[in-house]
């Protein structure tokens, strides 16, 4: 998905426009990246066990050795870039909602230190706050009269709230076996930052949350530009 088309004239900030453009090419990038490191890693597991029925019971095991050496770095640099579309993509959807809701609400741009501050990777719990602006409600309803359109909308804002939810869960689960002192509380968690709660021994905190994440942080721009289209 491609960035919206903007009038430098408009009521974005010239700080907000830079801020929104750079960040949506940043989770492009990561996405393209994280994929193709998914995809790779997939292939050395089906050459994985190609090389364990070839070498049954033989003598020398270096082909299947090499692959396992191989996809030991094919793993890390998947959860490597994993941790680098998270990033972004988290707050390209915090800026990102928070610059829609103000201009939905005609409030002035926003300082730009505000929006440097944004850029950064947000907590959990701030995720999880901005995850639960009503997106939907602020919406200009689409001229196609598609009836669903708004439900759809709510719908999956609402099931990535609600994986955030579980991530935070997951952070605290994490702590205890690990026999952490932090974060012991779901609250404790929600102030953590998911980049640095995510130890590469364990399951990923982000399965199955990332990649509506990053869907989210592509099409809040053009939530936004339908905003000022019907203004």
């Amino acid at each position: 998905m491609s960035f919206p088309r903007f009038d430098e004239r408009g009521p974005l900030s010239p700080i907000e426009l830079a801020a929104l453009r750079s960040l949506n090419a940043a989770v492009l990038t990561a996405r393209f990246e994280w994929q193709s490191a998914g995809v790779f890693w997939d292939r050395l597991q089906g050459g994985s066990d190609v090389a364990e029925l070839h070498e049954e019971n033989a003598t020398f095991t270096f082909h299947g050795q090499a692959v396992q050496e191989i996809a030991r770095g094919a793993t890390a640099f998947e959860r490597h870039t994993a941790l680098i579309a998270w990033r972004y993509a988290a707050a390209a959807v915090v800026l990102g909602v928070t610059v829609l809701q103000r201009v939905a609400d005609a409030k002035p741009p926003l300082s730009p230190m505000a929006v440097r501050e944004l850029c950064q990777e947000p907590t959990l719990g701030q995720l999880h706050q901005a995850l639960s602006v009503p997106v939907a409600d602020l919406l200009p309803e689409r001229d196609l009269n598609v009836p669903s359109d708004r439900e759809d909308t709510a719908r999956r804002w609402a099931q990535m709230r609600d994986g955030v939810d579980s991530a935070i869960e997951v952070v605290v689960e994490i702590a205890a076996d690990e026999e952490e002192a932090h974060p012991r509380t779901k609250a404790e968690a929600a102030g953590c930052l998911l980049t640095e709660h995510c130890p590469p021994h364990t399951d990923p905190v982000y399965q199955g949350v990332l990649e509506p994440l990053l869907r989210l942080a592509e099409e809040v721009p053009f939530g936004i530009s339908r905003i000022i289209g019907k203004g």
